[in-house]
């Protein structure tokens, strides 16, 4: 029977005359008859028939993919957020609201990927692939169509990790933004995988067996639905030596298709939580059970391809914005995003700012909000950006959290106090702030 379909739309892809749609069919064809000729398990191919035919339906929706060449750079990581704005231009946080995510202050690690360059040698990052093939695009840095900014273009299989980063705190949190292309993720094999490892040499890491202590996240979206696989696997548990399933689940409203979408994730010791858009989908009290030092490795192991990421921030110490205005009278953070060059909040900054508005209705007198920039782009410019950012940060607190406009007075300092270096990407990042200053 599923033959027989097969052959059948085939046969229709050739009398349609549309090219891209019979290519598709054939690969998927022929892929098929290369893993029995491989003697690959008969369920495989069982689903790759299945996907076919319960999806031939959204391949003649599809869209022709389309490069975006104009990058956009400076202050700030970009976020392909304009699905998130409301009619009237402000940020819809409505998917956000309620979140208990809430980012670490201190920035160990951040990347764009403007400057980045991936290889085995003396690279930001080091990339492995495992049997690449001319079927498939190359890892490599690029732009994509849902958003503006560089994107890492990760291997379909293989692992990458940043060379100037290593030894993960004990306490922190990640967050990364992902992209799956919608026209070429397929829901067989895996996703985008997160994984802490207990690896001092990452270059001997193997993501289909390690006898080291670690925790695999995978974030696995199903090509054009919204359907999105999550789970969480432990390669050394305690005293056994071998693969353990610590949480598997597959939520099907959850994955934002053909947009950005936000992973966060918190390791508090041993508990390790994931969230996607906000929303907790794992959380994992005995995560990481053996204590040991444990390194950064993202890893992919797809069936189809086309998974993207950008924006990597990794920071620890949670801040309490309630405790710090009262003990020193301000509150920092770099934890509030915005689109780049633009003073538009992006959604995944609502718990920042809830956690900053509980603070300011929780003290007495006025706050004076005020802007900073990385030194990207003219002065002047960032001089504006900073201050037009204070405005609509508050704005936000006085439409969003009820807080007296009358209590709130903004300003920008642009580029002229930065806190660090802005030689990287992780030091431009600490340097774009907003601060909360008590009058």
């Amino acid at each position: 029977m599923k033959k027989s379909l097969l052959t059948s739309f085939l046969l229709f892809g050739i009398f349609t005359g549309n090219a891209q749609i019979f290519d598709r069919i054939k690969n998927a064809a022929k892929n098929t008859a290369e893993r029995k000729a491989e003697n690959k398990s008969g369920d495989i191919v069982d689903k790759g028939l299945d996907k076919v035919e319960e999806g031939i339906e959204n391949i003649f929706k599809k869209k022709d993919k389309s490069n975006n060449s104009n990058s956009q750079s400076g202050n700030t990581n970009s976020s392909g957020a304009n699905q998130n704005t409301t009619q009237n231009g402000n940020t819809d946080y409505s998917q956000y609201k309620g979140s208990t995510f809430i980012p670490g202050k201190n920035v160990l690690f951040f990347e764009d990927f403007a400057t980045a360059r991936l290889g085995t040698g003396n690279t930001n990052w080091h990339m492995y692939e495992y049997d690449p093939s001319a079927d498939f695009e190359r890892p490599n840095v690029r732009t994509i169509s849902a958003s503006g900014g560089n994107w890492l273009k990760m291997p379909r299989k293989g692992f990458v990790f940043p060379n100037s980063f290593k030894n993960l705190p004990d306490q922190f949190t990640l967050e990364f933004d992902l992209y799956a292309d919608p026209q070429t993720m397929s829901e067989m094999e895996g996703g985008l995988r997160a994984n802490f490892v207990a690896l001092d040499d990452r270059k001997e890491y193997n993501m289909y067996f390690a006898s080291e202590p670690s925790i695999e996240l995978d974030v696995h979206p199903h090509g054009s639905t919204k359907f999105v696989y999550i789970s969480a696997q432990s390669e050394y548990n305690s005293n056994i030596s071998k693969k353990e399933l610590l949480f598997e689940n597959t939520f099907k409203s959850d994955w934002n298709t053909g947009a950005i979408n936000r992973v966060s994730i918190d390791r508090n010791g041993k508990q390790v939580t994931l969230y996607l858009n906000g929303k907790e989908m794992l959380n994992i009290p005995n995560g990481l059970s053996k204590k040991a030092q444990y390194n950064l490795i993202f890893s992919t192991n797809m069936w189809g391809d086309g998974m993207y990421m950008s924006n990597i921030r990794l920071a620890g110490n949670i801040p309490n914005a309630t405790q710090e205005i009262k003990t020193a009278g301000k509150f920092v953070t770099n934890s509030i995003y915005f689109d780049v060059n633009s003073s538009r909040i992006k959604p995944e900054s609502w718990a920042t700012l809830n956690n900053t508005a509980q603070a300011i209705k929780a003290t007495s007198g006025n706050i004076l909000i005020v802007g900073h920039t990385d030194s990207d782009g003219p002065d002047d410019a960032n001089l504006k950006l900073s201050q037009s950012r204070a405005a609509s940060v508050k704005n936000t607190l006085v439409r969003e959290f009820g807080i007296e406009a009358s209590r709130l007075i903004s300003d920008g300092k642009g580029e002229s106090q930065p806190v660090t270096s802005n030689n990287t990407a992780s030091g431009k990042a600490q340097n774009r702030r907003v601060e909360f200053i008590k009058q």
